[in-house]
């Protein structure tokens, strides 16, 4: 089988470009609906109906007011009073409006309860895409850029612009029934209205925008006064930052940025308003014609005083309501043009995915994992991490991994757990290539601690547990795995055992040393009861003693296992069948111990440097 090349994994992913044209960004709403209703669909559609009420409710308490005003006109100086049909007209409209009370509160509990389910839905749906994204994304500054962004709209936004899509459906189902009584009065008017009202459309489509820009080319500014933040008020930088004095530099960093963004703000808040006052002014022009034609009219006799109240309350409900519409356009393009970060971030592919159609991962072992020209090159990279790669590996033989530091020792192993594809050759288990195996199935086949393993401020029974779910609650298997980690003498050692806290971000959290968060990790690694485990300078945190007894059970657990392991500790180097040595992004020595000594290679003169800092200090 001849090697194949894989180069997209040597290339950054591919960034999805963000349309601000006006129709686009207003494209993204069917897919927001789609979302919230799979959010809530029983609690959309209540909101959609009460809301749909609601907006015919204005227009029939007006219609009740003209009959009303008629009928008290119509009885004027009359004997025969009809008391029982003007009060009727009055109950009728006590009726419209307490429906309008009644539906206003269903309204808003629906909106509530729909916001917060689908504030949850959305931040679950941009967290399980965060999860399903691979480690190539989150090399790139970019993608941090672009997760912060999802992360602030997606919390917020999505939600704003649900309550304004709702608002604009009564609106508009207001502002149309406006218009059945309007158009009857007289076209022109109509068109008056519309026409001085429209300016505040593109005022505040205009300024929705500038907003929106401003905010998104602040993105590194405002994630480094988040760091900054995050320096000066965490436990892990609490030390240095009060022995070597940074707390007030650092701080007048984070004022800068913080003010500078503010200035910005505020110098487009002045403008924005300005500019929006004149709109105003004009619309207001534009009721007082309407208000004027209809005032004459009813002088002149053409029109009764009922109608001139109708009228009027419909000029004033059409303007307010069609000022209102504009306004919630413009909000609507603003939000989706935030909500379209969103969707920016869920559009992102991973480039580690399963395979159509995987083979199954073998149950035994029997040839081994071979490497066949593997080459590999970070994504922007502009010089390969791996070059050229061969190398053999049998089923149960321990592999010890040599290099300075960068020679890609971590990345190799990174590799062989499909954490990244290689850009060139292929690795192969048992003659089948590992991008064949579904990436569930393989990682369930190997056993990993890396040298910067995950320190989960939970329960020191997730702490090891997590080394495999699915035995998370078995106790007998986590005091096993603790056991065989050299972990029972902390355990012992916490006030409630595997009930306790590990970390202080939480109330009652014990904090570990490095040595003891080692035998946690390692720990957790032996929890697998996977054919192949990988170790990342497994011993670095721990002492002499710890390691010697460390290093004695790992020769019996791993015993018919396939062992990959670095250190830079040639102590335990010499435990491993083979050792591999990587130097400049290439394998330049293979073999065991002795074979390496009597080569009087790299590894020779690396194990003598270390050697002689011993004898000299014996």
């Amino acid at each position: 089988m001849s090697p194949k090349r894989r180069p997209e994994a040597t290339t950054p992913p591919p960034r999805p470009s963000l349309s601000t044209g006006f129709f686009s960004v207003l494209a993204n709403t069917p897919r927001l609906v789609k979302l919230v209703w799979n959010a809530a669909p029983g609690y959309l559609l209540t909101s959609v109906t009460v809301t749909f009420l609601q907006g015919l409710l204005p227009v029939t308490e007006l219609y009740v007011t003209k009959l009303l005003v008629d009928r008290i006109v119509a009885s004027l100086g009359r004997p025969d009073i009809e008391w029982m049909a003007i009060f009727s007209l009055v109950g009728l409209r006590f009726g419209v409006n307490f429906l309008f009370e009644v539906t206003g509160q269903l309204n808003v509990y629906t909106l509530q309860v729909l916001k917060d389910r689908f504030s949850i839905y959305a931040n679950r749906v941009l967290i399980e895409q965060a999860v399903r994204l691979d480690l190539s994304h989150y090399e790139l500054p970019e993608f941090h850029d672009t997760l912060n962004r999802a992360q602030q709209s997606g919390s917020d936004y999505p939600v704003r612009l649900l309550g304004t899509l709702t608002n604009l459906l009564g609106q508009i189902v207001s502002f149309l029934s406006s218009i059945a009584l309007l158009l009857s009065f007289s076209p022109l008017v109509m068109l008056l209205l519309l026409l001085t009202s429209a300016p505040a459309l593109w005022v505040g489509v205009r300024f929705s925008g500038r907003r929106f820009w401003l905010s998104r080319s602040q993105t590194q500014a405002g994630r480094r006064a988040d760091y900054l933040q995050r320096v000066l008020t965490q436990n892990t930088f609490a030390k240095e930052v009060r022995l070597f004095r940074l707390g007030e530099y650092l701080l007048s960093q984070w004022t800068e940025i913080r003010s500078t963004f503010n200035r910005q703000s505020a110098h487009l808040a002045r403008r924005f308003a300005t500019v929006r006052g004149f709109a105003g002014t004009l619309a207001t022009l534009g009721y007082y014609g309407a208000y004027g034609w209809t005032i004459a009219r009813t002088v002149q006799g053409s029109i009764s005083i009922g109608d001139l109240t109708m009228y009027s309350g419909a000029f004033a409900q059409a303007q307010s309501v069609l000022e209102q519409i504009l306004q919630s356009i413009a909000g609507t393009y603003e939000y989706n043009l935030y909500v379209s970060q969103y969707f920016e971030f869920l559009s992102l592919q991973p480039q580690v995915v399963d395979p159509p159609e995987p083979t199954p991962f073998p149950r035994t072992i029997q040839q081994g994992l071979e490497l066949r020209n593997v080459s590999f090159t970070y994504p922007e990279a502009t010089k390969p991490t791996l070059q050229d790669l061969n190398l053999t590996v049998k089923p149960g033989e321990s592999i010890a991994l040599v290099g300075v530091n960068g020679a890609g020792k971590t990345t190799l192993l990174k590799l062989i757990t499909r954490l990244y594809d290689v850009s060139e050759g292929e690795i192969t288990l048992d003659g089948i290539a590992i991008d064949r195996f579904s990436l569930e199935d393989l990682r369930q086949n190997i056993g990993v601690i890396f040298q910067d393993f995950a320190r989960y401020s939970l329960t020191a029974q997730d702490n090891i547990g997590f080394g495999d779910l699915s035995k998370r609650d078995d106790r007998d298997r986590i005091q096993q795995a603790t056991a065989d980690g050299g972990a029972t003498e902390v355990i012992d050692s916490l006030e409630y055992g595997y009930d306790t806290i590990l970390g202080k971000i939480f109330s009652g959290g014990t904090d570990l040393s490095g040595g003891q968060w080692q035998k946690i990790g390692m720990a957790r690694a032996f929890m697998s009861s996977a054919p192949i485990l990988i170790l990342d300078e497994p011993t670095a945190a721990l002492d002499a003693i710890a390691e010697a007894e460390l290093f004695d059970r790992f020769r019996r657990l791993t015993a018919g296992k396939m062992t990959f392991f670095v250190s830079h500790r040639f102590s335990t180097v010499r435990m491993a069948d083979r050792i591999v040595v990587l130097d400049n992004s290439h394998i330049v020595e293979v073999g065991s111990h002795e074979e390496l000594m009597q080569n009087d290679g790299l590894y020779a003169q690396m194990f003598r440097l270390q050697a002689s800092s011993y004898v000299e200090e014996s």
